[in-house]
């Protein structure tokens, strides 16, 4: 599905069109894919996306857009604990940043979080096979079947089986240029979000408590050639709040990281693989898909449709054994800047 969607990509970016490489930013061309950690109960306490090393000009406002979905099966049993996930997570969010004053931004994003049943089994299954990855009993279980929990002690401290729709956690935060002398190609941009507990906890969409991160992003060439690009960022959350349904303890801490390399095929179309990690908030489980450490790959790209638009697409994988992350998700964005 995705190599069919980026040779469409490749064709529609062959023709000519109103974007050049001149007018393709190459320090937004390198921003990291803007995906997540769909994994239910890693999800309300997960990293932000990356918005990318270059800071809004003062009076420029960017739209994003995006949809992530992704599949689960698994289950897992450690003494007091079980947890068992099968069915789809889908994340919508709109985000937007605004330039305020010269190297300053505002953030916003507000994310909706949908638990239903699995209506991709069978392309996963397709895209499993055919590159040779494991199943891990997806072929061998119920389809369209919606069962998402967590139990200790025999109790189940969450329970979905019907098809949840929720707001999850309002994100405030601002970004600051630091300029070229931290380091060279883009720069170094420093951000700051707090998330606000707006989201529903029942369906794993928020948090009780007030959660904050800041990170560090910068982007720049490769071999000397801005064809070549890579996008990094490094930095951590924290969150506390009365409680949560697992262990009941308000006190999280975060770290992640993630590593993009893009290469600017054609003026207007570019490929990246990336890869993200970060920490596990709940290190009291002994269960593997809760205590993590994650780790996810991406393979995608972007396509410039027009000088202020830009479509974004990618298929997330899953280290293949922590199991602390979905073993396949999609990801698709809309970047437009008015």
């Amino acid at each position: 599905m995705l190599i069919s969607i980026l040779a469409a990509c490749v064709v529609a970016a062959s023709f000519p069109g109103p974007a050049s490489a001149e007018e393709w930013d190459s320090c937004d061309a390198a921003a990291p894919l803007r995906t997540v950690n769909l994994n239910p109960f890693h999800l309300s306490h997960g990293p932000p996306s990356s918005f990318g090393a270059c800071i809004a000009a003062p009076g420029a406002t960017e739209f994003i857009a995006s949809l992530d979905i992704a599949s689960h099966m698994d289950e897992a049993r450690s003494g007091r604990e079980r947890l068992w996930m099968d069915g789809e997570t889908s994340r919508y969010a709109l985000a937007a940043r605004h330039g305020f004053r010269d190297g300053w931004e505002y953030l916003l994003e507000l994310p909706v979080i949908s638990h239903s049943a699995g209506v991709f089994d069978g392309f996963i299954e397709s895209w499993h096979s055919v590159f040779g990855l494991p199943q891990g009993g997806r072929d061998r279980a119920p389809r369209d079947r919606l069962a998402i929990g967590y139990a200790r002690d025999g109790q189940p401290r969450v329970d979905i089986r019907d098809k949840a729709f929720a707001f999850g956690d309002l994100t405030l935060g601002i970004g600051h240029d630091m300029g070229r002398e931290f380091l060279s190609n883009d720069g170094l941009a420093l951000r700051g979000i707090v998330r606000l507990p707006t989201g529903g906890e029942d369906a794993l969409a928020g948090t009780s408590g007030v959660q904050a991160a800041v990170w560090a992003e910068t982007s720049g060439a490769l071999f000397g050639s801005r064809d070549w690009l890579y996008g990094a960022a490094l930095g951590a959350l924290a969150g506390t709040g009365p409680g949560d349904p697992l262990f009941g303890t308000g006190e999280r801490f975060v770290a992640f990281s993630r590593l993009a390399l893009t290469w600017r095929l054609l003026s207007r179309l570019s490929l990246t693989v990336q890869a993200d990690l970060h920490s596990s908030p709940w290190r009291r489980s002994a269960l593997a898909p809760l205590t993590g450490p994650v780790v996810m790959f991406g393979m995608g790209g972007r396509l410039k449709l027009g000088r202020d638009t830009t479509l974004e697409i990618a298929v997330v994988e899953d280290d293949g054994w922590r199991r602390a992350a979905p073993d396949i998700g999609i990801h698709a964005a809309i970047r437009w800047t008015p």
